[in-house]
């Protein structure tokens, strides 16, 4: 009896400081009403390695640790490490937030038991289906409860106190974060040299891929393709051939090249890796050189942090992690 009334009001607190936090932390940011189909969805949802998987997409879904934080350990005294990992879920369509992933592993078992917290504004039906989750497998699972309703108390506390929450308005962290994208006409370079429209590419086509280990170019296949809609700004970067700068017996130049995408699109610099917009003006990136089949060094002359703004943005996924884009790396995000 008084396991079960302790089971009871554990639930009960879980209960209430799900629906605490959902209400806290989704009124302070762009929220979608979420379906108890996506929940489904999300809740099915493998993560292959939840110490390292922080960040990806999946089924339509970007999924991002919570507040970058680790997992929550627990070390019970029946000699039972239990962990707590929490994921902030949103649509990769118009990347607005769905909800939060909280997933319980027994480390002894192996067991992995996700839950799915619908946002505020969510259906009832996808509540209704989290609550039923929480009860059902929260029974069958000894230290379950303790260890979910202890996170999302302390996850409560934390928003009430004015710290946890805001970590994203403080690094500056928008929506538009999760979007690393090129405008539908950036050119792709293929395996053959010739270029295609990044809005025309398929999976499974060939283009030209850069093998960070050996620093050569080679074909390499898509893998997936991300297309994004919405208002999207795009960043510049304005780059010219590292020889013809440091020449001084040119007597004409090569007019710079423009390379645009959005700020936070990562590329490859003389330094590793890079987001367009954290570029500075001396830095060197690479681009492809027909006559040699190689890459050369080009320095970036100057930058606009908006050069202009587009309405659907294109990513490519490949199997090198790299491709070229109006002939220059740029990397997988």
């Amino acid at each position: 009896m008084k396991n079960n009334l302790l089971s009871l009001l554990l639930f009960i607190c879980c209960a209430m400081a799900t629906q605490l936090i959902s209400q806290r932390v989704w009124a302070q940011t762009a929220s979608a009403s979420m379906t108890v189909e996506q929940l489904n969805a999300i809740k099915a949802i493998k993560i292959a390695n939840l110490d390292k998987d922080t960040y990806f997409k999946s089924g339509g879904f970007i999924l991002d640790r919570y507040e970058e934080r680790p997992a929550y350990v627990f070390a019970y005294s029946d000699g039972i490490t239990r962990k707590i990992y929490l994921y902030k879920v949103f649509s990769a369509e118009d990347t607005k937030e769905l909800g939060l992933l909280a997933i319980y592993k027994n480390e002894k078992t192996g067991a992995v038991k996700p839950f799915v917290i619908p946002g505020a504004s969510a259906d009832r039906k996808a509540w209704d289906a989290y609550i039923d989750d929480l009860k059902y497998v929260g029974e069958k699972e000894p230290g379950l409860m303790s260890t979910l309703t202890f996170v999302l108390s302390r996850e409560m506390a934390g928003l009430l106190s004015g710290g946890a929450g805001k970590a994203d308005e403080g690094s500056g962290k928008k929506k538009e974060e999760y979007n690393f994208c090129f405008a539908a006409d950036a050119l792709v370079t293929l395996a053959d040299g010739s270029s295609k429209a990044i809005q025309d590419i398929a999976v499974n086509d060939v283009v030209m891929g850069y093998e960070a280990k050996t620093k050569t170019l080679a074909p390499t296949h898509v893998t997936r393709i991300d297309v994004h809609t919405g208002s999207f700004a795009l960043a510049g970067v304005w780059v010219a051939p590292v020889q013809e700068i440091t020449a001084d017996t040119r007597t004409t130049l090569t007019a710079p090249t423009l390379l645009e995408a959005t700020a936070n699109h990562p590329v490859l610099t003389a330094t590793g890796r890079k987001a367009l917009g954290d570029i500075k003006a001396g830095e060197v990136v690479y681009r492809y050189d027909a006559t040699t089949q190689g890459v050369v060094a080009y320095k970036v002359l100057r930058l606009a942090a908006s050069v202009r703004s587009v309405g659907k943005v294109y990513n490519l996924v490949t199997g090198s992690g790299a491709y070229l884009v109006g002939e220059t790396v740029v990397l997988d995000k």
